[in-house]
């Protein structure tokens, strides 16, 4: 995934900017996907619908921890997913997302990893346990979705 989004040509905030802005511009970017993505879950739109919103998200997070050099950090083994789909389902989806903003200001202004990756685990349990995506089918969409 983390290559896919790193090797994208589709539309971004970020072209042609300074380093730090392109980092704002990414994390923007973050924060419209994450908003448009609570939004469809507060409308109960379909799974089909979500998926793809989920994605975006994915990718968008994929872009941030590209250009801060943080994937290394992302990524997960097949214990760690286990782990997150064994998680309890969270009852407050509003406050989830909160939580997630929180965490990614935080990450930006602190310009710390710790809080990025802790917004990177909270969405990964969102999908799995929350919106019950197994994880072929996330890939499955995110890579017909970022591939050129």
């Amino acid at each position: 995934m983390i290559d896919a989004a790193r090797h994208y040509t589709g539309f971004s905030l970020a072209t042609g900017l300074t380093e730090d802005d392109k980092i704002a511009a990414l994390y923007l970017e973050l924060n419209n996907t994450l908003a448009i993505m609570a939004t469809a879950a507060a409308k109960k739109e379909t799974r089909d619908e979500l998926l793809t919103y989920y994605c975006d998200v994915l990718y968008a997070f994929c872009r941030v921890g590209n250009q801060r050099k943080w994937t290394y950090l992302m990524l997960l083994s097949d214990e760690q997913t286990i782990q997150l789909q064994q998680k309890w389902a969270s009852q407050a989806v509003a406050k989830l997302f909160m939580i997630l903003q929180q965490q990614l200001n935080k990450s930006f202004f602190e310009r710390q990893n710790q809080p990025f990756l802790h917004a990177w685990h909270l969405l990964l349990k969102f999908g799995l346990v929350e919106l019950e995506y197994t994880p072929s089918e996330i890939e499955e969409r995110y890579f017909t979705k970022f591939t050129n």
